[in-house]
């Protein structure tokens, strides 16, 4: 907000952010309780085929990170199989990744999401003794983020984090760990004790971007320094810096100009702007009536209007709808309004007196009323 916005303004902005804010999912994607019966011992492994009982059971809910990073990962294999079985019972090829973690097992249960680079990923199986679990990546991942290019075994590392437990605090912002697009490193500098890097991205994706706003890079919450942005055909990038604690728990320091980085834009601005693309043709539509019954009634006062109500194709008493809105800048007002030789002038009206509206008033000419 300005100090020049108008409270018309003021409102609009609180309804468009308070509409998106509930738009929002008000649930997170939790882990099981400690509670939770484990399975351990020598050579366990839990996977989809287990027994139902050593599955713990999934409700309804909604994924949902933090952005802050609780430990970084390996990469132990990546593999396309060509013989993973469909809900009908068919064979179809499909891609899986083996993961090492430590943290992120700690509750982990199959079906549960753990945000691997930024990217929410289901839990298939998990061998408990081998601190590994599996995922699969879906041709949609594979395309959208930087997942298929890791090498097994190659000392490459990911990003890890849990899903956030339901009323737990969330230090970072909220991460769905559904990626926009993938970025790619133009530069990086220090700046004392701080790491800058410089991102190109995507135009269209650009317009999500907004100085000191929120933006998940390999699934680490951090905060858009500068943003930069040319149009389809010239550059488009943002900066971000790294604080001295954040440099030595994520991976981005270890990456160099011409990697790649996943990125997920700021949810909050999509929500917005989902709900400022419903919410502008109503007021285009208020602002059309407005006008033309501004310009009618100087009309019937004789007066002069900048705007006309003749220009307009609307039906003075209609709703306005979405449909209509198109429509409203080119009907014919009224033929009464368009008759020079009737003005209507206030000062020369007789308006009736409430106390004279009686049962038994009369006409002049002694007729009933």
């Amino acid at each position: 907000h300005t100090s020049h916005a108008s409270y018309s303004d003021k409102i609009m902005v609180s309804f468009i952010l308070g509409t998106a804010l509930l738009l929002l999912p008000h649930g997170s994607h939790a882990f099981a309780p400690s509670s939770t019966r484990r399975i351990g011992g020598s050579n366990s492994i839990i996977s989809s085929s287990s027994s139902p009982s050593k599955i713990k059971p999934s409700s309804t809910r909604h994924n949902m990170f933090t952005g802050i990073i609780e430990e970084m990962g390996e990469v132990i294999s990546l593999e396309t199989r060509d013989d993973m079985t469909l809900w009908d019972g068919s064979k179809g090829t499909g891609t899986e990744m083996v993961l090492k973690g430590d943290i992120v097992l700690d509750g982990a249960y199959l079906g549960c999401s753990i945000s691997v680079n930024g990217v929410c990923l289901t839990a298939t199986e998990i061998d408990e003794d081998a601190k590994t679990f599996k995922v699969g990546l879906a041709p949609e991942t594979l395309r959208k983020t930087n997942l298929g290019t890791y090498v097994p075994e190659s000392g490459q590392r990911v990003n890890m984090e849990r899903a956030s437990e339901i009323g737990g605090r969330n230090s970072g912002h909220f991460v769905q760990g559904h990626v926009d697009n993938v970025g790619t490193i133009m530069d990086q500098w220090i700046d004392e004790n701080s790491l800058f890097f410089k991102i190109a991205f995507p135009y269209e994706f650009m317009r999500y971007v907004v100085p000191k706003g929120f933006i998940a890079i390999d699934g680490t919450s951090l905060t858009v320094c500068d943003v930069h942005s040319e149009g389809e055909d010239g550059e488009n990038w943002f900066t971000f810096m790294l604080v001295e604690y954040t440099q030595k728990k994520i991976i981005l320091p270890s990456k160099k100009v011409g990697d790649t980085v996943n990125v997920e834009v700021d949810v909050l601005g999509k929500y917005s702007e989902r709900a400022w693309e419903a919410f502008v043709p109503k007021m285009e539509a208020l602002e059309t009536k407005v006008k033309q019954l501004e310009a009618r009634l100087l009309d019937l006062e004789g007066g002069e209007s900048t705007a006309s109500s003749t220009d307009n194709n609307v039906v003075y008493g209609e709703p306005i709808g979405l449909s209509n809105v198109a429509a409203a800048a080119t009907a014919p007002a009224p033929e009464q309004v368009k008759n020079d030789t009737e003005k209507w002038v206030r000062a020369e009206q007789t308006f009736i007196n409430a106390d004279d509206m009686r049962r038994d008033r009369k006409n002049t000419d002694g007729t009933e009323w």
